[in-house]
């Protein structure tokens, strides 16, 4: 009786939200709180019913199970089983799920794949919290787990993505994590393998001592463009500091791959290199730093490297990017061979320049909403930048611009060379190849990213790209009230781990971030290592 009264007082709280999720649903300006509710109300369940429980009766186990269905639209009898056993999803919670596991058979019910996965996931949780090493797990653990993985994989020839990485989250608890590599094969027809797929094989591997294998799957990462969590790299170190005698090569080996892949670390795994070097100061010494202006180290005092590229690498990168970049379908589909042709020719006729202005992106810098006048005007400042600093410029618009007050569009015509193309053209491939083409020296003015080119260029290229990019990329920081432009210069010197004579500067970061900065921003905190040799 104790337990039925506690589920109608529960009960009546599920009509209550929902009957007010339904009166606010009237008004679209709540549809996001409306999800939120509902993830509310689900951690009431789990606070209310799970809490201090390892098991509950098959009574309790129906009546819940029945309240979700009733309650959530988006909870039906195909997937309730696998948001309950979700639900589970701490560490601590497993033996609850195995008894839900037990109360479905217990009714003639086979748990379906999207269920046994969740489950999967719980005992990941398990193993990384009893410490993620190879005996974190029971003998009979590792045995559900593997006789999970066995059934799924006979009842399917093929898995989708999803169902792979949750047999590989739980196989990484077991002796047969090996099988994931066939598994991430798998995935690999629908998708690329996950991160947290990549970052628990490659955890796995250097724990298993496959030290190759784990920076074949690191690699993998990066050229995916996926970020390595920090625990990938907490484990390296703590492999490679079983090795004193290996510890200073493998160490450069790492800095190497951080300066890459341009990759930046978080202070959890900066702080694991300052205690490391703490305790083996005779192989290395390490210093907490920033730096000073113009790039120079407040540890060493040395000025980090000029970002410049090599003639060789400007020159592969000018060369791949009008076949890679310029001639391609999709920028035909907005320009035509026609205009291709009339802009190579003036390139070549009133160039090289010293900086090339990306009219429109400048212009609608402050906002696309502004009078033609205001946008006409903030260009021409832009130029009077570059024209105060004695530089031949060029800047690319749009035919519609000649419509623009006169007075400024002047200005910019009589202190610039200026190419207009079609309305529908696209400008980034027209303004990075003139910015190219012009040569090594040559900058660019623009607020874009230009993410989409430098990953049409592929993995090398790419890196060579973004360093061009941080080097030569001018962009409007603001305008002030009085018509005055504070503007952003290209940073001169790398921003990444690399080596200055015999001191690695590594930069680092407060948290990790899933996704890499578009913008070149110098990083706050520095390492400052010597490896002694």
């Amino acid at each position: 009786m104790k337990v039925m009264s506690r589920f109608l007082r529960y009960s009546l709280l599920f009509n209550k939200s929902v009957f007010q999720t339904t009166a606010v649903r009237g008004a679209s300006n709540f549809r996001k709180p409306n999800v939120i509710v509902k993830v509310d109300q689900l951690a009431e369940v789990k606070g209310t019913f799970f809490k201090n429980r390892s098991e509950l009766t098959n009574l309790e186990w129906q009546n819940l199970k029945d309240l979700l269905i009733k309650n959530y639209k988006h909870i039906n009898r195909n997937n309730v089983d696998a948001i309950i056993v979700g639900i589970c999803n701490e560490s601590a919670q497993l033996t609850l799920a195995k008894s839900y596991l037990s109360h479905l058979r217990a009714n003639g019910v086979e748990p379906n794949d999207a269920t046994l996965g969740k489950l999967l996931r719980i005992y990941n949780s398990v193993y990384h919290a009893r410490g993620g090493n190879e005996d974190c797990l029971t003998l009979e653990e590792q045995n559900e787990i593997l006789e999970i993985y066995r059934n799924i994989r006979r009842k399917h020839e093929v898995l989708d993505s999803l169902s792979c990485e949750n047999l590989i989250l739980g196989l990484v608890g077991t002796t047969h994590w090996r099988d994931g590599l066939e598994l991430m094969e798998m995935m690999k027809l629908t998708a690329a393998p996950s991160l947290p797929v990549l970052n628990e094989m490659t955890m796995k591997a250097f724990k298993m001592q496959d030290i190759e294998l784990g920076w074949k799957l690191l690699h993998q990462m990066l050229d995916e463009r996926k970020q390595p969590k920090c625990e990938v790299f907490l484990t390296y170190l703590d492999i490679i500091a079983k090795d004193l005698k290996t510890l200073p090569g493998e160490l450069d080996k790492f800095f190497i791959f951080l300066k890459t892949h341009d990759v930046v670390i978080t202070t959890k795994t900066a702080n694991a290199i300052n205690e490391l070097a703490s305790k083996h100061h005779k192989l290395f010494s390490c210093t907490l730093t920033n730096l000073k202006r113009q790039g120079k180290c407040g540890s060493c005092g040395l000025h980090l490297e000029n970002v410049s590229l090599s003639d060789v690498d400007f020159h592969r990168l000018q060369d791949v990017f009008l076949e890679k970049v310029l001639i391609r379908k999709d920028v035909f589909q907005k320009s035509t061979p026609e205009e291709l042709k009339r802009f190579t020719e003036y390139i070549e006729r009133t160039g090289p320049y010293d900086c090339v202005i990306d009219g429109l992106n400048v212009a609608y810098s402050m906002g696309s909403k502004k009078p033609p006048q205001a946008l006409a005007n903030l260009l021409a400042s832009v130029v009077k930048y570059f024209k105060n600093r004695n530089k031949h410029v060029l800047v690319l618009g749009r035919n519609h611009m000649n419509k623009w007050p006169q007075k400024a569009m002047q200005y910019v015509k009589n202190n610039a060379a200026v190419f207009l193309a079609n309305d529908l053209s696209q400008d980034d491939p027209f303004m990075l190849y003139a910015t190219l083409k012009s040569g090594q020296t040559t900058d660019f003015f623009s607020r874009d990213f230009m993410r989409q080119h430098a990953h049409l260029l592929g993995p090398d290229l790419k890196l060579i790209f973004r360093r061009w990019q941080q080097e030569h990329q001018y962009s409007l920081i603001t305008q002030t009230e009085t018509g005055k432009i504070l503007v952003k210069e290209p940073i001169r010197y790398l921003i990444c781990a690399h080596k200055v004579q015999d001191h690695w500067h590594i930069p680092y970061k407060q948290e990790y971030e899933q996704h890499v900065p578009d913008s070149f921003e110098i990083p706050e905190h520095w390492m400052c290592i010597k490896i002694n040799k």
